[in-house]
């Protein structure tokens, strides 16, 4: 702490225990936007009796996630995400374990295996589509989440995982989520219907794995993650155990899902809402496949105008409208003092709005990314997948498998939405959008 650090500016109004929850809760954006504009870049405010401190300017958003911890910890989220992995695994474990298991899961999400990867994910989403016919309608977020499971239980775990284990994925991967939105309201040990799901979904998925991933392996890797995990030598000295193996694993696979199976939904409503910059996508790839070119990782990256596209979803929608941290020890910030019983938050869904980084922010807009690049004027500018020391390793594997989906649709097929106003459920984890979001497809002629 400085002596200089201020205090910073309370938030006015609120309820009786339950503080400013209400607005908050029923926009984030809206409302950390409005009090931030009128009380400055740094706020304070009270949610069901916690005290939140607010930080909304790209250089504070830059040092709260760049934070090495030792004032702000991540216990708020670690104590939702016990139950959901078991207790003794993953978020159960100390700090120097979390950053092993980001080291032993890396080579199924380094470049040798995205270029891999790229086959893989073609081939489920075209053999996904092959199934609709000529023409007809789909709920956009349940063909997202299926095709994402597949992509994850192959990329992941291995093609015999996917075909016996696949099919089941979306529902179970969908208890889990359920269950740790809940527990931001209701503590996740209460004895409840929606986490005695959570606790067989987990129980079922684990056993799966365990069963299932030894002897599999993802298309052109050597050696499959389970296998190459069980057995390795910890920090702390010891050995992972059968059990240990496959809460990473379910940690991998619950990342790879959830965040992007939302995020590619949402890639593809704002593009059929925008014909202007759906029409630039298309032509993109029909460009680029006019050849009938194999897909590569190459070609993927060739995909710029697609890959705006999905940046420009994640801004407008991000997984998560807020990131949360524990205050451990009084803490100064960009000079402005944060006692030890407060929660400090920065908000994607707030920043992803912030006039002085993104011109006309409200506007879906693919030339912020291409002519003016306002994603690369200040730090941290996006931050759905987080940012700073804990940017999420998953983030390449999630945007692969987004831009993969929607490369092989607007390539098959003319699109449309049934209709256009879809908006986000609020009251779900990764503000995925409202259903049902109906797309209406017509297959193109080869």
């Amino acid at each position: 702490m400085t002596a200089t650090a201020r205090e910073l500016p309370a938030v006015p109004g609120g309820l009786p225990l339950i503080g400013h929850a209400v607005p908050y809760l029923r926009n984030p954006a809206q409302f950390l936007l409005r009090q931030h504009a009128a009380l400055g870049e740094a706020i304070a405010f009270t949610v069901l009796g916690t005290k939140v401190a607010s930080f909304c300017s790209p250089q504070l958003i830059a040092a709260v996630l760049g934070h090495d911890g030792s004032e702000l910890n991540r216990q708020y989220m670690h104590f939702r995400l016990i139950p959901v992995f078991g207790e003794g695994h993953l978020f159960d474990e100390p700090p120097e374990l979390l950053a092993w298991h980001k080291k032993v899961t890396r080579p199924v999400l380094r470049r040798e295996a995205m270029a891999q990867h790229v086959t893989t994910m073609y081939q489920q989403a075209e053999q996904y589509t092959a199934a609709w016919g000529r023409r007809g309608e789909t709920d956009i977020l349940t063909a997202a989440r299926e095709v994402t499971a597949l992509m994850a239980a192959h990329c992941l775990i291995g093609p015999r995982y996917a075909r016996v284990a696949g099919p089941a994925l979306p529902d179970l991967l969908g208890h889990l989520g359920s269950a740790l939105h809940l527990s931001f309201a209701i503590a996740p040990g209460a004895p409840l219907p929606a986490y005695r799901r959570r606790d067989r979904a987990r129980d079922a998925l684990t056993r799966t794995i365990k069963e299932i991933a030894p002897g599999d392996r993802p298309r052109g890797v050597d050696h499959g993650l389970f296998e190459t995990i069980v057995g390795t030598p910890r920090p702390d000295g010891t050995t992972t155990d059968e059990d240990a193996a496959a809460a990473i694993i379910l940690g991998l696979l619950f990342g790879g899902y959830g965040t992007t199976s939302t995020q590619s939904a949402w890639t593809g409503i704002l593009l059929l809402r925008h014909p202007r910059w759906l029409s630039v996508v298309r032509a993109e790839q029909d460009a680029l496949f006019a050849d009938s070119a194999t897909p590569t990782l190459q070609l993927l990256q060739k995909m710029e105008w697609l890959g705006h596209g999905v940046l420009e979803a994640e801004r407008l929608h991000p997984p998560a409208h807020s990131i949360p941290r524990n205050v451990a020890e009084d803490v100064d910030i960009g000079g402005h003092r944060v006692p030890r019983d407060h929660m400090v938050i920065v908000s994607p869904a707030a920043a992803h709005r912030l006039p002085q980084v993104f011109s006309d922010p409200h506007t879906y807009d693919l030339d912020r990314y291409a002519c003016r690049a306002e994603h690369r004027t200040t730090p941290s500018p996006l931050i759905g997948f987080g940012g700073g020391r804990h940017l999420c390793p998953g983030m390449p594997f999630a945007q692969q498998a987004i831009k993969v989906f929607w490369s092989v649709l607007l390539r098959d097929f003319d699109l449309e939405l049934a209709e256009p106003d879809v908006r986000p459920a609020r009251l779900s984890m990764f503000t995925p959008p409202r259903r049902p979001c109906l797309l209406r497809y017509r297959r193109r002629k080869p």
